[in-house]
């Protein structure tokens, strides 16, 4: 027991550091640039963009902060993550499934990893967000099923209280998930205990203060452009990115039908489960890979999301396999992961940041299947999923690192030409290094006129800008803004 448990702590300190550092070399980008304007947290509590503009407060305040503090940025980059990973562990009791949670993170869609992971703002918005709801489930699960006397310590109440209030300040759909789940679980724990279970009514009054809070910023009561009602609007965009999420798909099916196999005496349904989920899983992949094939590519978007349908629905019409505490806690992860899109069926726009906290709930409620059911062998599963996080954690590290030294060298060579108006010599000309890797950060805008950009550093809007390629200056120290410089204009004729 020893050994395990100075592994999970070294895991969980590897993790931490993993995507510290994977944020250190992520750098901004997008509206990072944005919120970088602002000089500091209170200006934006004191000015007037701070009631006029959304409720997100806790996240907007962090993508200040973290733009002028990047150490600071990194440390809950690296806890957030670490916490959302160590969740799978408190449920599972399995550090193998920790270790693919992991790598599940590291092979999200690319839209989905660009959008949260490869970009600051997105990530306290979209990826802290998730925290609040996965403590909730581990609260609730030692209140109802592990507690004798059905409450928290006074300490550990007053935590999650703050935590559920504060959590509230980040994404308007997780707020009414969270506030949703709270008053839902007064009725549950009423339904399970046949009493009262007095904590469970102080989370849903401090959430309720929180979305009170929230939605009282009158960014959401008045035309500013930012917020959008229509009804059904995103809805084509949402069975998108639940289509890009077919591996995904294919693992919870694969997952469901051992499950099912390892609990029930019924041989066939398992089968045909599995069987179904691997023909769309190919239809999928040859729709990705060979885009002439229209049609597959038409047929696979349809079977994707009914392959999803069908595991969901099967694992609960099958619910007499499970316990009462493993009923609760599946109910919980599957509810919860699409309470967090289905308020995009009215609000837009819809991107597939908002798909993060799906993806993230589906994965631990997939390797939870893979706990209960001990479907697969510790051994040969922790080695394979062990060399495919060292070798997918070094690739997205090597592509950080390429991006890390374009971005250094693209800001070094934006301040010499800011500090010495260079392009008023040289003809309005504005040389920018150009970044590699785009599917792995997000910008939705032109490298050569970013306006994030060209606001935080107050450069004249009328430049034209160029692109320099970036292995062509990456051996140049980005404290030589000069050399870099004379290097551009010697490329970019």
């Amino acid at each position: 027991m020893k050994i395990k448990r100075w592994n999970l702590k070294i895991f969980t300190a590897v993790v931490f550091i993993y995507f510290a550092v994977l944020s250190l070399l992520w750098g901004y980008n997008a509206d990072d640039y944005w919120w970088g304007g602002v000089k500091s947290l209170y200006s934006y509590l004191t000015g007037p963009m701070f009631f006029n503009y959304d409720g997100r407060y806790v996240g907007d305040g962090l993508a200040i902060i973290g733009m002028h503090y990047p150490i600071l940025a990194a440390l809950i980059y690296g806890m957030t993550l670490s916490i959302i990973i160590y969740s799978i562990y408190s449920l599972t009791k399995r550090l193998d499934l920790m270790i693919g949670t992991f790598v599940a993170i590291l092979i999200m869609p690319r839209g989905i990893f660009a959008q949260t992971i490869g970009w600051k703002a997105g990530f306290f918005n979209y990826a802290l967000s998730i925290v609040p709801i996965l403590i909730l489930l581990l609260v609730t699960k030692y209140i109802l099923f592990d507690s004798k006397v059905n409450k928290l310590p006074l300490y550990n109440l007053i935590a999650v209280c703050i935590i559920l209030f504060f959590g509230s300040f980040m994404s308007e759909p997780i707020t009414l998930t969270i506030l949703i789940d709270t008053l839902v679980l007064i009725f549950v724990a009423n339904f399970l205990k046949k009493s009262v279970v007095k904590d469970f009514f102080y989370f849903f009054f401090f959430s309720l203060l929180g979305t009170i809070a929230m939605f009282a910023n009158r960014g959401y009561w008045k035309n500013t452009g930012v917020h959008k009602y229509s009804l059904g609007a995103s809805i084509p965009q949402i069975l998108l990115q639940l289509r890009s999420e077919y591996i995904l798909i294919f693992i919870l099916g694969l997952c469901v039908s051992l499950f099912i196999l390892k609990r029930s005496g019924n041989s066939h349904l398992p089968y045909v489960l599995a069987g179904f989920d691997i023909l769309v899983f190919v239809l999928a992949v040859v729709s990705d890979k060979i885009v002439l094939f229209n049609k597959i590519s038409r047929l696979s978007n349809y079977l994707v999301i009914l392959c999803l349908g069908v595991s969901i629905i099967v694992f609960f019409c099958n619910y007499n396999l499970l316990n009462k505490d493993e009923f609760w806690i599946s109910l919980f992860l599957v509810l919860n992961a699409f309470a967090s899109i289905i308020p995009y069926i009215v609000v837009s726009p819809f991107g597939p940041r908002s798909m993060l906290c799906f993806y993230i709930l589906m994965v631990i409620f997939s390797f939870y299947l893979v706990a209960i059911s001990n479907s697969l062998t510790r051994k040969c599963f922790i080695i394979l999923i062990s060399c495919m996080a060292f070798l997918y954690g070094s690739f997205i590290l090597f592509k950080a690192n390429q991006i890390n030294v374009a971005k250094t060298r693209n800001s070094a060579l934006i301040e010499y030409q800011v500090k010495n108006k260079t392009y008023i010599a040289n003809n309005n000309r504005f040389y920018y290094v150009q970044i590699p890797n785009t599917d792995m950060w997000w910008n939705p805008r032109l490298q050569t006129h970013d306006d994030p950009i060209i606001s935080y550093y107050k450069i004249p809007n009328t430049t034209v800008g160029k692109l320099v390629p970036w292995y062509e200056v990456k051996n140049i120290s980005s404290n030589q803004g000069e050399l870099l410089f004379k290097k551009a204009k010697k490329l970019v004729k």
